[in-house]
């Protein structure tokens, strides 16, 4: 084997593990603040997150509540069970993670900063810029 291929093959061995080993090590099912479960899971080239299960309001079902608070008037017929929360999840470094994401309560979408921590708890900011940047700070909790 040459040297340039040798380095490549190497490259591929140490690089590639490592890039899928970021992905793992989201996937799975996570509790929200409020009690949604949300499932981290392999969407294509990313990873992303699905509503899996909530508590519907005024004693609705979970498969017949929508997404009423899009501030897309055409996604208001969307429903919240199975909704892309997080999408296009990349990793940005060890432990952490950047995506798109969007939250139902309020219908808006943000930028995303993921970060694993101890204990099975991933940290989670969304920022909106409206006239200045408008963030929200969660922890999820693995299941």
């Amino acid at each position: 084997m040459t040297y340039p291929g040798f380095i490549i093959g190497f490259l591929l061995l140490t690089i590639l593990p490592a890039t899928s080993a970021y992905s793992q090590d989201l996937r799975g099912l996570w509790r929200t603040p409020l009690g949604e479960t949300i499932n981290i899971e392999q969407c294509g080239a990313t990873l992303c997150a699905k509503v899996q299960a909530f508590t519907p309001p005024n004693g609705q079902r979970q498969e017949d509540v929508l997404d009423e608070n899009n501030t897309d008037a055409t996604k208001r017929s969307r429903k919240i069970l199975g909704l892309n929360v997080l999408w296009n999840i990349t990793p940005a470094g060890e432990n952490t993670w950047r995506a798109d994401g969007y939250d139902p309560r309020r219908g808006v979408e943000a930028n995303v900063d993921m970060k694993l921590l101890p204990g099975g708890v991933l940290n989670i900011k969304g920022c909106k810029r409206v006239v200045v940047n408008v963030c929200d700070d969660i922890n999820w909790q693995r299941l």
